[in-house]
């Protein structure tokens, strides 16, 4: 039975797979079992409701103390599961290279490479923020599961389903309409056309990240030392990329109600989201989860819209609901043959 989780994952969506590694009930069982469903729609609906939240805080702490400080605060509460995680299963010794558990550098690498390169992706995510809001970049992030997917067909040698060619066709359509609707609408920023290539960026390098997520769990790691090798790698990454660009002035200058907010949104990314999502798991089939997963950044940018007051209108809509689409296309129709980690 497959209960892993799509191959191409946000940072904080790979830390569901260490819920999934656990004997979870017949989801083919499940599944026939109306009762079951019913209990697990609202749970699936509230990872949505996690990750949308998420973006919203995301947004305002931009709004308050700039893009930079993000990728930073919003680790941290990942970072602290996955230490606590770590201590639970016992699992330091995957990464002593004495031990009999270890599990060589490879796998090793590959996390922390995954740390990097996701880490770089949220920089150009708070920056595509600071540009395009939510009602942009959220819908064009979500472009993370096509490249992903080509990046898992490409190195791991995985199938692509017909299904998923033409969420490709709704993602590019989609990202037309959303583009046209806000060229004759109200921008958030003049240069809001940024946020665009920069949430596409991020989405890259989140495909990639996925994948060599996968690459490493394929060889053994337990998923508690992936995660702890890829956000403590991602916190250190942050650190460094303050003071790269010379912005450790913003860290210092950051508001607690900017901090309160990135924290908010990691720990409703990364905990709430998560668990979630694992208890919509345990109650339904995965396709069923993928299907509501995928409305993610229709309620983002509904929730952008009502609380943020973000502009929208009619074409931008249209353009977020087919993204939607093709995303649920991309994620729900999956090869059955697909490796399991």
């Amino acid at each position: 039975m497959a209960t892993n989780l799509s191959p191409i994952c946000q940072p904080a969506d790979i830390i569901a797979n260490l819920f999934l590694s656990l004997d979870l009930p017949s989801l083919e069982r499940m599944e026939e079992n109306p009762q079951a469903r019913r209990r697990g729609e609202p749970w699936a609906l509230g990872t949505v409701l996690g990750y949308a939240s998420a973006n919203i805080f995301d947004d305002a702490a931009v709004k308050i103390s700039g893009p930079f400080i993000g990728p930073l605060f919003r680790g941290l509460p990942s970072l602290a599961l996955g230490i606590t995680l770590m201590w639970k299963h016992h699992t330091l010794d995957q990464l002593r290279p004495g031990s009999s558990q270890y599990i060589g550098r490879r796998p090793i690498l590959a996390f922390v490479g995954a740390g990097v390169i996701s880490t770089i992706g949220l920089f150009l995510y708070y920056l595509a923020m600071r540009y395009g809001g939510v009602v942009i970049t959220v819908p064009v992030q979500e472009t993370y599961v096509i490249w992903g997917t080509l990046i898992a067909w490409i190195f791991l040698h995985e199938k692509i389903h017909r299904y998923a060619l033409a969420g490709v066709a709704f993602i590019f359509l989609g990202l037309v309409g959303l583009s046209y609707g806000q060229l004759h609408g109200q921008s958030l920023s003049p240069h809001w056309y940024w946020a665009i290539p920069l949430a596409l960026a991020t989405a890259l390098t989140y495909g990639v990240s996925g994948v060599l997520w996968r690459d490493g769990q394929l060889r053994g790691a337990h998923q508690s030392v992936a995660i702890f090798l890829q956000f403590i790698t991602s916190v250190i990454v942050a650190i460094v990329g303050l003071l790269l660009t010379g912005q450790v002035a913003s860290l210092q200058a950051a508001t607690g109600r900017a901090m309160a907010a990135l924290l908010a949104s990691g720990v409703l990314s990364g905990v709430f989201a998560i668990y979630c999502m694992f208890t919509s798991l345990r109650l339904m089939a995965v396709a069923r989860v993928y299907a509501y997963s995928s409305l993610t950044p229709l309620v983002a940018t509904l929730f952008a819209h009502f609380f943020l007051h973000e502009f929208i209108n009619g074409m931008m809509l249209v353009g977020i609901v087919l993204v939607s689409i093709g995303v649920i296309l991309t994620q729900i129709f999956r090869p059955k043959d697909e490796r399991q980690a």
